[in-house]
């Protein structure tokens, strides 16, 4: 917003530089030619002169004089010099700023969250339009793999759907469709994918960690924990956070209604242990928990990525009090 702004200020500056000289006061224009004056102030004289007498023949005589001479001598005004520069540096400014508001300020391509993810934005594009125009699922799976990377989440669903059209067993298309689904609110949806592609590939941490979540999310707690265990195993890079949670949910495992292992085990696999955020964002010190009945509604209908949470009322209170604690 700021790039935009000054690059608008800097714009209507070469601009103003550019109409200066047309902005500018007015020159007077020049006084018009006096020669055709004199000329006729001289026809005048010589007709006056006949009938005049005394001091007013000579004073007659002497400004017909002075106007020869005046004739003689006569020569027009040179025209004002033009000088091209100013505008030319003005001009040049207006197209070199506008050049650069044009490169700020291009509507974004699906995809780019800041000016520096251009080429990325493009990249993703150009995958997009040569899946969508070959069908072909090695191109399809490019295309999908960029729009996850850039969280472009609609389109990386639209290229997995389209690989899993194309070939149902696809194990990578059915996980990263399970992990949308979750990511969308539809953990029983994404059970099934992400199920069946860790069957397929036991190797893949990436889909452990999201179904212990899911797991974690819905309270089934040795569950969870046996998925995460799995992701370690299989070599994930969230290793500290992990085994956090594995220990979180090994706690609450043994019960508890405070609102604290409410949260942990509920919350903190997307929200993180103390609120500082995930998967999902973050809690501690959000404003939106200065308001309990909307923090309510979000728990119980979900809202955005994030599912519903089924909760007892107790749970539900208790948790309320520790989120207000944050």
């Amino acid at each position: 917003m700021m790039a935009t702004l000054l690059f608008l200020a800097l714009f209507l500056l070469g601009l103003l530089l550019a109409l200066r000289p047309l902005l500018g006061p007015k020159e007077p224009f020049p006084e018009p030619p006096r020669r055709e004056e004199l000329l006729r102030e001289l026809e005048v004289l010589k007709e006056e002169v006949e009938a005049l007498e005394g001091e007013e023949k000579k004073r007659a005589l002497a400004r017909m004089v002075e106007v020869e001479r005046l004739l003689e001598g006569y020569r027009p005004p040179a025209p004002r010099p033009f000088r091209p520069w100013p505008v030319a540096l003005g001009l040049g400014a207006v197209v070199l700023l506008g050049v650069g508001l044009w490169r700020y300020t291009l509507p974004r391509l699906p995809g780019e969250t800041t000016v520096t993810q251009r080429q990325e934005a493009r990249e993703l594009k150009a995958l997009a339009d040569k899946a969508r125009r070959t069908g072909e699922v090695e191109d399809l799976l490019a295309w999908g793999r960029k729009a996850y990377e850039l969280q472009a989440f609609d389109q990386a669903a639209e290229a997995y759907l389209e690989v899993l059209k194309k070939d149902p067993k696809n194990v990578e298309a059915m996980r990263r469709v399970g992990i949308l689904l979750f990511m969308g609110g539809r953990p029983e949806e994404a059970r099934i994918f992400l199920e069946i592609a860790q069957g397929a590939d036991p190797e893949a941490a990436e889909g452990w960690l999201f179904l212990g979540n899911l797991y974690f999310q819905e309270g089934r707690m040795q569950e969870a924990i046996a998925a995460w265990e799995k992701y370690l195993e299989a070599g994930g890079e969230a290793k500290e956070r992990v085994e956090a949670l594995i220990a979180m949910a090994k706690a609450q495992a043994q019960g508890g209604k405070d609102g604290r292992s409410v949260y942990e085990a509920r919350c903190a696999a997307c929200h993180g242990l103390q609120g500082e955020g995930g998967v999902g964002p973050r809690l501690k010190g959000n404003p939106i928990l200065k308001v309990p009945e909307a923090v309510r509604e979000i728990v119980l209908q979900g809202r955005g990525t994030m599912p519903a949470v089924p909760l007892s009322e107790e749970e539900l209170e208790a948790l309320l009090g520790y989120l207000g604690s944050l």
